[in-house]
């Protein structure tokens, strides 16, 4: 134990001196190699080396479309999509009691950008000092050169920054990584819907985006909205606040293909939110709580191979008729819950060179619910070009009752 405990702490200085990375992901770092100390020279290649490279060069750089968009001053006033959605998101931190300086880095929006570049406000976010802003890279601004830079910012990036700023200041953020990046996802797309459904001709809405969101839209759901943003700006503990099995479920739940394939990107699948749910939820019964654990966490814990096809399956095959949540009464989060469903499959990602775009089908066809599965599906032919399937949960609390219209 003190030797594991002595490689833990020489693994967090040395994280800690390649690159200015956030706390919670120097944690996961950290714990990435201790249980696979051969997968330590990938990891380093990429967070160490290759992601902060690709921010250099959206934030140092000095010529080209990236110094054009991410070096010049921001002015709010001709930034009417920036403007709206910051006034949103801070009011939103507002409502839930928390300090937007201390979540947001400002307390308003025109302290937070008026006059600074983006280059600086992103460096001000939580993953800015290592990771490169989300979809400004390099092909997505490819063609931006002779544009209005603020302009360009306003019709593309306002979704990406709003996510950003949606993992707020939090010295201790919620784990393991999908649930801190569910909770940006809903808290972003509260407060900036077009980041999941993109508006008639919009540029800004982020692939994927809505299947995050509806695992932090879930959390939201189990413990209060409110508090929901106070986990994600660590006020609040997630082993409080769903208690500490639960908690600690995610924690493997979100780590196993890291445990099973060793791959450096620490997020495990995001487009089944329908497990998560799942594994919340059964958490509010003693009953299958216990047998869960006893199945699948302990002997985790105690060493056995990681598989993360078992816990798929176990998560698959509980009906949501004998979960708690079919027995609920429907809440505003369940209507919520249900929109970003409906919008999400109007929602398809396509790749465009280099990039990936996500764009609004109008009319897209029609959806149906089976209702014993509480899953939305439309009749896409597959997949989307990101991976999306054509199914997005639905809330069991709407499908429990009769059947309407």
């Amino acid at each position: 134990m003190i030797e594991v405990a002595a490689q833990a702490v020489r693994l967090r200085a040395e994280w800690t001196s390649l690159t200015r990375l956030p706390a919670g992901m120097v944690e996961a770092l950290v714990a990435a190699e201790l249980v696979r100390p051969e997968r330590g020279e990938l990891l380093r290649g990429h967070y160490g080396t290759a992601m902060p490279a690709l921010r250099s060069w959206q934030i140092e750089g000095r010529e080209g479309a990236q110094q054009r968009v991410f070096g010049s001053p921001l002015r709010l006033r001709r930034m009417p999509r920036l403007r709206a959605a910051l006034e949103a998101l801070f009011a939103l931190v507002a409502e839930a009691g928390l300090a937007c300086r201390d979540c947001l880095g400002a307390a308003t929006p025109l302290d937070l950008v008026e006059g600074r570049t983006l280059a600086e406000v992103y460096a001000g976010c939580h993953f800015g000092g290592s990771m490169p802003m989300l979809y400004a890279y390099p092909a997505n601004l490819a063609d931006a050169l002779e544009s209005d830079p603020l302009e360009v910012i306003d019709a593309r990036l306002v979704g990406p920054l709003l996510h950003e700023l949606s993992h707020f200041h939090a010295q201790d953020p919620p784990a393991p990584a999908n649930v801190h990046e569910g909770l940006a996802a809903f808290i972003g797309s509260e407060a900036w819907p077009a980041q999941v459904c993109p508006e008639p001709g919009g540029e800004d809405a982020i692939p994927g985006a809505a299947y995050f969101a509806a695992l932090g839209g879930w959390i939201a759901r189990a413990i209060g909205w409110r508090e929901a943003l106070r986990v994600q700006a660590g006020a609040l503990d997630l082993r409080q606040a769903l208690g500490p099995p639960c908690a600690a479920a995610l924690r493997l739940y979100g780590f196993l293909p890291f445990l099973q394939s060793g791959a450096p990107h620490l997020l495990s699948d995001a487009f089944h939110p329908g497990r998560w749910w799942k594994l919340i939820d059964l958490h509010r019964d003693d009953d299958l709580a216990r047998e869960f654990h006893g199945r699948l966490v302990e002997p985790l814990l105690s060493g056995a191979p990681a598989r993360e096809e078992d816990w798929n399956a176990a998560l698959d095959a509980l009906p949501w008729p004998g979960l708690p949540a079919w027995r609920d009464a429907p809440g505003p989060l369940d209507g919520k819950l249900a929109a970003l469903a409906e919008n999400a499959l109007r929602v398809r990602v396509v790749r465009r060179g280099g990039t990936f775009i996500a764009c609004r089908a109008d009319p897209a066809p029609a959806p149906t619910l089976d209702r014993p599965a509480c899953e939305l599906r439309a009749d896409w032919p597959g997949p989307d070009d990101l991976g999306a399937p054509p199914a997005f949960p639905w809330p069991p609390a709407l499908c429990s009752g009769p059947a309407k219209g």
